[in-house]
């Protein structure tokens, strides 16, 4: 029985298309990356996979209509007009890829606006307003000589696209950009027939959209991606989903569909154009409610559903007519296949990290580890999803030069991971584990109220495990003198880390932070955390949330420092939500019985007192040499936590790449 009747209902567009279900994977990646030679075949393959993953439409992302005052990624310019280019044969490969698995095709235009940054000589920004960003950012106001200039690039640009065999375009009308300056009360300042009135500042949007449709035909799709709720309510925004959904109604007759997001672009963690993992899935989904009471279009919703049992429900409360997916399509590009064969449990679900996206530098973060140039390439990567964006295409794997019998040293997420993959290309895997039960330091999971996700994709793991011929040897610990009793012909060590214990005077008067998700530790009412880091940020975190006034000393100039960008704002924001005291750049002297004695970053000192006392402070790999020595001549690999201390997505691209060499392939990555 189809668990799932609404989710799997098709939609019809147009006269000449019908999407075949009620699932669309949202704009990803950006489309001129198809003529960057290192990474085009990674870009292909990300929007390939959701369309043989069953999506019924998949839009490729952020087609920018010039390379003036509409560029925003350094990306090198393509002439739209030129006819059989390079460039059209390159972007083409994103709709045949898409098409030749029964999906719809779409590509998305967009324009920037006032939210431009100059990236080189001749080059401008403008927008609604004369104005100087923050930043220093000068914005010219459009003319109407600029207007008919920009809404023919967007003409041009949606040629081009269909030149290159997409079925239609999406829009980027939200998040901050052209359209949703213009339609802003708040932002838009304009005294001539472009502002004011809701219908004067629709007038320039739509007069975009109207060309598009003249030049294009009715038969060709457009999407007009917009934002329901900027996120802001004071003097500087104030876009509303009532507003919204007036200009959708007038866009019956020109447009096709109307997806509705939230957010401004440059605000993304406080404003909700990403949803963290500290915010309720299908975040906009009342959004979509209201827009769709305005407009007989059909209504689409993004924002933080990773699940087809939400997306059903959504669609069953009428508050959307199809959902649109954003990092699910990377966390699990197969999920509407695996819901149509009713594998709920099989789906990983996306848990909100940011790894596929952390954020940009145009957005204001400095910390992360690549630059505007480079930022396209890094894009895509997965914490749950190992393929996701892989330098080769895994369907192309030759298989192992040998099948071999293979034991697997640890039941963590790299383990796992490890096993089914060595499973899946054929050998014969043990899976060895000293505890009672898989899962590893994923234990946490169990207990934290923030990670259901998470959790969720710790029992996934387990169920495909359980679901292969692995031979899942639990209570047993493998050591030098037993290792050789299991007859491996290949052992992959996941023997993880520990955490751990600097030597800090008085340190035995506090308990390990991971001992209170064991239920060995009852915090009392005040706990004081000493170690910043993710995992005592974290875990701070979640105290707070059940009850406890909690403090968290770090050495370091800020928390989390290990995390980066969109996730770690939404961390710090969400610390300071919940009130739990930070001392950052602070170093613990001297640690006794309920306080802690710091060195404070303007000097001096002071003794902070707690009813419990926890500390975090780093985690070291689980020792190997003795394990490696006793395997002699049988080849070993040495992944996750027992190669280097780090986080989830290491793990399970660890444990991917380990199965993958098992037998003696080499992989030059």
């Amino acid at each position: 029985m189809n668990r799932f009747p609404k989710l799997f209902e098709p939609l019809k567009i147009n006269r000449a298309y019908t999407m075949k279900n009620r699932a669309v994977c949202a704009p990803m990646a950006f489309a001129l990356v198809a003529c960057d030679p290192e990474a085009g075949e990674k870009s292909f393959r990300k929007l390939e996979a959701p369309a043989r993953g069953g999506d019924a439409m998949v839009a490729v992302g952020e087609l920018d209509v010039n390379f003036t005052d509409a560029i925003r990624i350094p990306l090198p310019p393509v002439d739209f007009s030129e006819e059989g280019s390079w460039a059209q044969q390159r972007v083409g490969e994103y709709a045949r890829r898409i098409r030749r698995h029964g999906a719809i095709a779409l590509c998305e235009l967009c324009h920037p606006g006032a939210e431009k940054v100059p990236l080189a000589q001749g080059q401008e920004t403008v927008g609604p307003n004369d104005e100087v960003r923050p930043g220093g950012v000068r914005v010219r106001a459009m003319t109407e000589a600029d207007m008919a200039r920009i809404t023919g690039d967007f003409v041009t640009a949606a040629q081009f696209v269909r030149r290159c065999g997409f079925d239609g375009v999406v829009i980027h009308g939200g998040h901050g950009f052209l359209f949703t300056q213009f339609l802003s009360s708040t932002y838009n300042k304009r005294t001539d027939e472009y502002g004011g009135s809701l219908e004067n500042r629709a007038r320039f949007p739509l007069q975009i959209l109207r060309a598009i449709r003249a030049a294009m035909g009715p038969d060709y799709i457009i999407e007009v991606r917009l934002t329901a709720d900027d996120g802001y309510r004071d003097e500087r925004h104030g876009v509303t989903p009532e507003e919204t959904g007036r200009f959708a109604h007038m866009l019956e007759g020109i447009a096709d569909l109307i997806q509705v997001s939230a957010g401004i672009y440059y605000d993304a963690i406080e404003t909700h154009q990403f949803s963290s993992m500290y915010v309720p899935h299908g975040l906009n989904a009342s959004l979509s409610a209201v827009v769709k009471r305005h407009t007989s279009l059909p209504v689409g919703v993004v924002g933080g559903i990773n699940s087809p049992e939400l997306m059903e429900e959504i669609l069953e409360k009428g508050e959307a007519d199809y959902i649109v997916l954003g990092r699910q399509s990377l966390a699990d590009p197969e999920l509407m296949n695996k819901a149509r064969r009713g594998e709920e449990g099989r789906i990983r679900r996306c848990l909100r990290c940011f790894k596929c996206f952390p954020g940009s530098p145009e957005e204001g973060y400095t910390d992360l580890p690549f630059t505007s140039s480079e930022l396209a390439k890094h894009v895509g990567a997965c914490t749950v999803n190992p393929l996701a964006n892989l330098p080769f295409d895994p369907e192309e794997l030759p298989p192992p030069p040998e099948v071999r019998r293979v034991l697997v040293v640890g039941g963590g997420a790299a383990g796992m991971q490890a096993a089914i993959t060595a499973c899946d290309r054929g050998h014969r895997v043990i899976l060895a584990e000293k505890s009672d039960r898989l899962g590893g330091l994923l234990f946490f999971t169990d207990t934290d109220v923030d990670k259901p996700d998470l959790r969720a994709f710790k029992e996934m793991l387990i169920g495909e495990v359980e679901r292969r011929e692995i031979e899942v040897r639990l209570n047993t610990a493998v050591t030098p003198e037993n290792l050789l009793s299991f007859a491996p012909e290949e052992i992959i060590l996941a023997t993880g880390s520990l955490p751990a214990r600097p030597p800090i005077p008085g340190l035995e008067h506090a308990s390990q932070a991971l001992e209170v998700y064991r239920g060995r530790v009852r915090p009392g009412k005040n706990v004081l955390m000493l170690g910043g880091g993710l995992i005592g940020a974290e875990e701070g975190l979640y105290l707070a949330k059940t009850g406890h006034a909690v403090t968290v000393v770090e050495l370091l100039p800020r928390v989390a420092n290990e995390a980066y960008g969109m996730y770690r704002e939404a961390l710090v924001r969400e610390l300071e939500k919940e009130g739990v005291t930070l001392y950052e750049n602070t170093r613990c002297l001297e640690v006794g019985e309920g306080w802690v004695r710091v060195a404070l970053p303007e000097g001096g000192e002071a003794t902070l007192e707690a009813d419990t006392v926890l500390y975090a402070l780093g985690m070291k790999s689980v020792p190997t040499e003795a394990l490696k020595e006793a395997a002699g001549e049988i080849p070993v690999q040495i992944i996750g936590d027992a190669l280097r201390p780090g986080k989830v997505d290491g793990a399970t691209r660890g444990g991917y790449l380990a199965g993958v060499r098992a037998g003696g392939l080499s992989l030059d990555i």
